[in-house]
């Protein structure tokens, strides 16, 4: 049975930790590429909603859909 040395463990341990680093720097990216599309809903809601309130305006969606 091999034995790994504590600085083995803590090599694996930060290579695993900058994998991760780097996963979360994509899904970020990701993300931010989103922001003009949830934007542009949050206005459509906004002016099919016509200032009638939260309720009409979700049941207006659902009508839609």
């Amino acid at each position: 049975m091999s034995e790994r040395t504590a600085e083995q463990i803590r090599t694996e341990i930060a290579a695993e930790r900058q994998r991760l680093d780097d996963d979360l720097d994509a899904l970020q990216a990701e993300l931010r590429s989103l922001v003009p599309y949830v934007a542009g809903a949050v206005v459509l809601f906004a002016v099919l909603t016509g200032g009638r309130g939260l309720r009409a305006g979700s049941r207006l969606i659902w009508k839609l859909l």
